[in-house]
């Protein structure tokens, strides 16, 4: 006999309690579950070298972390306290790249310098996906497997020099897209609020961003504005429904970069103006912005622009049946990929002293841009996932090719951080560089040993001369004075001498008030480095007023302490030629 209870559940919808409908889960689809699984894949290769290796590798990280470190730190009891008192002073004041120490000093105390750093990198790369999954599923909620565009910028050219606050401000700017995306009918106060709160919080990581993202806004608004008129509304109205609570959302942030400004930052331009096209030859096969330089990513960094390529150029005329009316977004999202492709075709190299890298930076958007054009008419599921599947793919291969690399970058950085335990805390420490890391031979890549004499100065609980963020004014901490220490050191008049390769520096000014040295690279620089003159000089001043009390397990490193006995009166000597 049939069981009487299954008829009852063959037919019609299931009641509650009170008899009303409960609605059925529905059960992912298979080409969903494919791209999801793929992007979790793709994220855990990306999040792997932090787990693979006991330091973030890259160039400016160090030196962010010892920013967050001085702030915490300067001050306490002990030697270490004391040394940094004496050399640092701190300035909280509002500019747009202090994200990432505020965020770091909050990480500090929970992980240690090096947690610190990985968690903020781990968040860099999760945040990177999400943003962009908000802002695809803001145009249409199908299209979220579209995030995984977000993963060959993840472990990508800027992220391994250490740009955080950049990174930062891209995920800020992400998320301003997908709440303006999302208003189409118009802006309540609170919706309006939450733009203003978050174009701040994205200025305060980097100004670059902040333009993208205000810019972004302010474009869709007056698309909006204008097709509202077309359709009948009156012009006070539309602009009241699209624009003006955009307007008033971008004005605090607005004034902050005015104040910025005002302080005499950017301007004059540098380097090329004008069209490059070598650059846009960069901007299409990939070189800008997926290449490293640390492996070989060529190829996935070129199927990566394919996939979007074509994603972007499908979506000029497939629709989903059913699928969301975008024409203003579409417009919007065209303009500005138009305008910002432009701009990095066109701008210099860098503006001023304090806004370099520009075109590796403005190379960021055109990607970005080009998927959310895609998620406006995005592919159905099964070319969705297929897509999704060679976006991980294409980043995974990147990731994987770097490793190798990563992995003797990892042994250099050991090598030198081997010495620390050498170091008394309080000390000066200064690192002298001779040849580059073994994965970054050349000028334009990332050099993993750069500014790693910072992560050496937090572990000996020491002063790192060659702190760069401590001479620039657009980081919270720098040197106090001046005159200070670096100054005397360094040959350069910009204060680049310290961080050359070889280095340009005069060792005997700063005798008596330089603590250790270390010469890093010397044996297996090129023969012309180690019989220069300047290099002579340097190892002469070496010789006669320290003492080498310490070499890295395979003679990468060679630890100089001053003699106590020695050149108490700092300059006291005679002058030494610079090296290099």
């Amino acid at each position: 006999m049939e069981d009487p209870v299954l008829p009852t559940l063959r037919k019609g919808p299931r009641t509650g309690p009170s008899g009303t409908p409960v609605r059925r889960l529905r059960r992912p689809s298979v080409p969903a579950v494919v791209a999801g699984v793929a992007l979790a894949l793709g994220v855990a290769v990306q999040l792997l070298p932090l787990v693979l290796f006991p330091t973030v590798l890259s160039q400016d990280g160090p030196a962010h972390v010892a920013g967050a470190w001085v702030l915490l730190h300067s001050g306490d009891d002990g030697p270490t306290g004391a040394v940094l008192a004496e050399h640092y002073r701190a300035d909280l004041s509002p500019v747009p790249n202090m994200l990432a120490t505020l965020l770091l000093t909050a990480l500090l105390p929970l992980a240690g310098p090096d947690g610190a750093e990985a968690l903020l990198v781990a968040g860099l790369v999760l945040g990177l996906v999400g943003a962009l999954a908000c802002a695809v599923q803001a145009l249409d909620r199908r299209a979220w497997w579209l995030a995984a565009a977000a993963l060959p910028l993840a472990g990508s050219h800027l992220v391994t020099y250490g740009f955080y606050n950049f990174v930062l401000g891209v995920i800020g700017a992400l998320l301003v897209l997908a709440l303006a995306l999302r208003r189409r009918d118009g802006w309540p106060v609170p919706a309006a609020a939450g733009l203003a709160g978050l174009l701040v919080l994205t200025w305060t990581a980097h100004l670059l961003p902040w333009v993208f993202a205000a810019g972004s806004a302010l474009t869709l608004a007056g698309v909006r504005a204008a097709g509202a008129v077309r359709g009948g509304q009156p012009v006070p109205a539309a602009l009241g429904r699209h624009a003006v609570p955009v307007l008033l959302a971008v004005l605090p942030s607005a004034a902050l970069t005015a104040l910025y400004l005002a302080t005499g930052e950017g301007p004059p331009a540098e380097g090329e103006v004008g069209p490059s096209w070598a650059r846009l030859g960069a901007l299409l096969i990939g070189l800008r912005p997926f290449v490293t330089g640390w492996g070989a990513e060529l190829l996935p960094a070129l199927l990566t622009v394919v996939v979007l390529a074509v994603l972007a150029a499908a979506a000029l005329r497939r629709a989903w049946p059913g699928g969301p009316g975008l024409g203003p977004e579409r417009i919007a999202l065209g303009l500005l990929l138009a305008g910002v492709t432009a701009v990095y075709w066109l701008t210099p190299d860098r503006l001023g002293e304090d806004f370099g890298f520009l075109a590796a930076r403005l190379a960021w958007f055109p990607p970005l841009l080009l998927v959310l054009w895609a998620a406006t008419r995005a592919p159905g599921p099964r070319a969705g996932a297929a897509a999704a599947v060679l976006l991980v793919a294409a980043a995974s291969a990147a990731a994987f090719t770097r490793l190798p690399a990563q992995s003797t970058a990892a042994g250099e950085v050991a090598e030198l951080l081997a010495l620390a335990e050498h170091i008394p805390p309080g000390s000066t420490i200064a690192v002298l560089q001779y040849d580059r890391s073994v994965i970054s031979p050349g000028t334009g890549f990332p050099d993993p040993l750069r500014h790693e004499s910072s992560r050496l100065a937090i572990r000996a609980g020491g002063v790192d001369l060659g702190h760069y963020e401590a001479v620039h004014d657009y980081f919270q901490v720098r040197f106090d004075g001046p005159p200070y220490l670096r100054q005397r050191l360094d040959v350069d008049p910009q204060l680049r001498g310290l961080e050359r390769i070889p280095p340009v520096v005069d060792l005997p000014a700063v005798r008596g008030d330089l603590d250790a040295v270390v010469v890093l690279g010397l044996d297996r620089a090129h023969p012309g480095v180690r019989r220069a003159a300047g290099t002579r000089a340097v190892t002469a001043e070496l010789s006669a007023h320290y003492t080498q009390v310490a070499t890295s397990p395979s003679g990468l490193g060679v630890l100089w302490r001053a003699d106590p006995a020695s050149g108490q009166t700092a300059g006291g000597g005679s002058a030494a030629a610079p090296t290099g």
